[in-house]
């Protein structure tokens, strides 16, 4: 009996701890390959925006793909918000970190990695799964190919110095291939496991583990944050405050549901099997840029140039999200 009432809570915290090492894949293991192996932190702190986003999109009725773009922005903002404070780096003011994060945290790991690659699944849709995974893989690799760089090998080897055990530095090519394909088979199970009865349709919170939630996150922020940026909360709750809004518009003007529930279904491991071209493309990038070696001022603008698109789609697509809240017909998932 103690177990049937206690079965709920467990899966909840099932269905958020895979759907954090989803993110997590995007969020960290894709963009930090020097970061080596760990996986086990990361998913534990990542848990926690994860499982305040699904509050998120099950209270407030998430239905459009706008509002989705909405809850990757706050998935950003807690990530470097509370599990770090970099978002508050260029000051109160500054949209910039916010949109870039937006379009890192958001709309690549949230959107993409999360829910398209999870509709794309249940759907059975092999063709947009494999181009964007294709694509993405093209992503990864070129955007690894930046740690080559004489600069970016000198910063990392300070952290190391300093006791991070980073692995700075260009990787034997199927050293890199290893990795990708250990990373890409835990992405593979966690949308695999996701469809083997452990989504969930609804994400309703009792009072304790929403005041669970709250306190782990104060917790969070006052020992990660709150003692290099003091008054780092007034830029966060702004941030917030910039979802929250047009979330609540949203929710006004549409049904009763919700993505979560569009979103259950049964997935078969070999439905997966089109995400096998992220490893292999990143690979192949790799490999190649090993062989015909880019000039280091073209990799260095191509390093930087990611960054700036990563701001610019981030912003764009925030902006759009807000106009489309206004819309009372707008854009469904």
């Amino acid at each position: 009996m103690k177990f049937d009432k206690l079965k709920p809570f467990l899966y909840r915290i099932l269905f958020v701890l895979l759907s954090s090492a989803i993110m997590v894949f995007f969020s960290e293991k894709t963009f930090w390959y020097i970061q080596g192996y760990a996986i086990v932190v990361l998913v534990l702190y990542y848990a926690v925006p994860v499982a305040a986003c699904m509050w998120v999109i099950d209270f407030f009725q998430v239905q459009r793909l706008s509002g989705v773009v909405l809850v990757g922005g706050l998935f950003g903002f807690l990530v470097e918000g509370i599990l770090t404070s970099i978002v508050y780096e260029g000051g109160f003011l500054d949209p910039v970190m916010p949109a870039y994060f937006v379009g890192w945290h958001g709309i690549l790991s949230l959107v993409f990695g999360w829910y398209l690659i999870r509709k794309w699944l249940v759907e059975g849709n092999w063709k947009r799964l494999g181009i964007a995974s294709t694509l993405f893989g093209l992503f990864w690799g070129i955007w690894s190919l930046g740690y080559r760089l004489p600069e970016s090998i000198q910063e990392f080897e300070a952290y190391v110095q300093a006791g991070e055990r980073w692995l700075p530095g260009a990787w034997p090519v199927l050293d890199f291939a290893f990795f990708t394909l250990v990373f890409t088979g835990m992405l593979m199970v966690g949308h695999w496991l996701l469809g083997r009865n452990t989504w969930q349709p609804k994400f309703p919170l009792n009072n304790w583990e929403k005041g669970l939630l709250a306190s782990v996150m104060v917790f969070l922020y006052t020992f990660q944050v709150f003692p290099f940026v003091p008054l780092g909360f007034l830029k966060l709750a702004a941030l917030v405050s910039l979802v929250i809004i047009p979330l609540s518009i949203q929710k006004k003007r549409q049904e009763n549901f919700c993505i979560l529930e569009s979103l259950d279904g049964q997935i078969r491991f070999s439905q997966t099997i089109p995400l096998l071209a992220i490893p292999v493309t990143a690979s192949l990038v790799y490999g190649l840029a090993a062989v015909f070696p880019l000039p280091e001022d073209l990799l260095r603008l191509i390093f930087q140039s990611i960054y700036v698109i990563q701001a610019l789609v981030g912003g764009g697509f925030f902006i759009w999200a807000w106009v489309d809240s206004f819309n009372k017909h707008g854009a469904s998932n």
